[in-house]
């Protein structure tokens, strides 16, 4: 029987609003064991008030927990990134809960770098934010009107069922999934050549960009699955830029 590795697991803020949250986030992260602690633009940052917050259980994340300036940024070496929010808009899902996602990250977890990303407190992530993610969660909760939590307890949530996730069955086989700045480039890289065939409007291409992002994220994107979608883009924009196909080169 094995679990998710929490240790490969990082609890993501993004311009969380108060040094306070900060703490008692890293608290609930503590509590649950998971790995790291990363901030994204915080709007304060009182190390004595976070570390007051974070009680003993959470100051080690505390002491070490690493601020960055750019999300995309913060989440490039991970290969899998998880967005949470509360709202369940058209285009932002589809939607796991909690629990599956936790049945899910037993085998990524093993051999990849997890990063679960948690939004500002009075707005959560925005659309595009949640597109630099493989995977959406969503936190049940009694009626659309109780769906605000605060900070400390959706991290706790998640944790909790991070840790409680167990398998009993047969290993499958361990995925090294791509980094999210390689996943990045190959989006760059396809939007560019769609734009080129006039598949994808000028106007917001990113949004028609992320019905691929749902179909390549079921799948999970490898090194290789990368560096074939690119080679794709690259023929789609030799033809469109000079008309024809590459010449082969004759065997001798």
């Amino acid at each position: 029987m094995s679990g998710v590795n929490l240790k490969n697991v990082a609890v993501v803020l993004h311009q969380p609003q108060l040094s306070e949250n900060i703490g008692t986030a890293a608290r609930a992260a503590g509590n649950m064991g998971l790995g790291r602690l990363i901030v994204v633009e915080p709007r304060q940052m009182e190390e004595d008030i976070i570390m007051a917050a974070a009680t003993r259980v959470g100051q080690r994340l505390a002491q070490d927990l690493a601020v960055y300036d750019n999300l995309a940024e913060a989440l490039s070496d991970f290969n899998y990134v998880v967005g949470t929010t509360a709202r369940t808009g058209p285009k932002r899902g589809p939607f796991s809960s909690p629990r599956a996602l936790a049945r899910k990250l037993i085998e990524l977890s093993q051999d990849n770098r997890i990063a679960i990303v948690f939004g500002p407190e009075r707005t959560g992530l925005t659309s595009a934010e949640l597109r630099l993610c493989q995977a959406v969660v969503s936190i049940p909760t009694a009626s659309p009107a109780t769906s605000s939590l605060n900070l400390a307890q959706a991290v706790l949530i998640m944790g909790y069922e991070l840790l409680m996730a167990q398998s009993d069955e047969i290993p499958t086989p361990r995925i090294n999934l791509a980094p999210a700045h390689e996943v990045q480039a190959m989006y760059d890289h396809l939007k560019k050549a769609l734009l080129e065939l006039r598949f994808l409007p000028e106007e917001n291409p990113d949004y028609w960009l992320m019905s691929f992002g749902r179909i390549f994220n079921r799948a999970g994107l490898t090194h290789e699955d990368c560096n074939l979608v690119r080679g794709l883009a690259r023929q789609i924009l030799y033809v469109t830029q000079h008309g024809s196909w590459p010449k082969k080169e004759k065997a001798k």
